[in-house]
């Protein structure tokens, strides 16, 4: 009787140990199935098919925050984190759009990673994708023109601050009457600009100048 309950107990503690193997398995194998998932990308996206379209620019942190914070945080499209890694190429459809767009994201938290993936593609794009981004260009400058005007003086954007302005001028360029409307535009700033960053109210009039010179030279 005694060898009857140790043989039945036996049987269960090796059944049950292949229950926790197999699921062990198969916790493994979906694991490894939804990393797989996570990182393919569409075809026009792909980074060795589109290698000017990648990103060549990394920094360890961003707005006195690791690198990690940004890439981990569940808020950021996972996109905007894989070409940040130079594994999805930027190009003109909706996976690229969706977080170009979220330069102007109201979140404190993962604005300033979207605002230097932005940069990153700004600084390789062209053909359609310059277009869509003249659109952000412009609306950035709209919605945060104090912030616009900051990229002037940050290391990490100085030297795309021009491009910027003149991706904004390009969308002016196409309105019914573009000098009108930058100058418009410019007028509804500057009430802005006086509250909250007074003492950078002549850059934006250099602004404003830059994009009137840009329609000029192109009209």
């Amino acid at each position: 009787m005694i060898k009857e309950h140790t043989t039945k107990a036996c049987l269960m503690q090796t059944g049950s140990n292949l229950f926790n193997i197999m699921k062990g398995l198969l916790i493994l194998f979906f694991s490894l199935f939804s990393l797989v998932a996570v990182c393919q990308v569409p075809e026009p996206n792909n980074p060795e098919e589109n290698p000017h379209q990648v990103n060549q620019w990394m920094v360890d942190s961003l707005n006195h925050r690791p690198i990690d914070f940004y890439l981990n945080h569940p808020d950021i499209d996972k996109y905007a984190k894989l070409f940040f890694m130079g594994k999805f190429a930027a190009s003109d459809d909706n996976f690229t759009f969706a977080f170009l767009d979220s330069v102007l994201t109201t979140n404190e938290e993962t604005s300033a990673f979207y605002l230097f993936v932005f940069n990153c593609v700004l600084k390789i794009t062209d053909g359609a994708l310059s277009e869509y981004i003249g659109q952000d260009c412009r609306a950035y400058l709209e919605t945060y023109p104090c912030d616009f005007i900051a990229l002037k003086h940050n290391e990490l954007y100085a030297e795309n601050y021009y491009k910027w302005i003149n991706y904004a001028a390009y969308e002016y360029y196409f309105e019914e009457d573009p000098v009108a409307s930058t100058n418009k535009s410019i007028a509804a700033l500057k009430q802005i600009v006086a509250q909250k960053c007074a003492d950078q109210s002549f850059e934006l009039e250099e602004i404003r100048k830059s994009v009137i010179q840009f329609i000029a030279e192109n009209d």
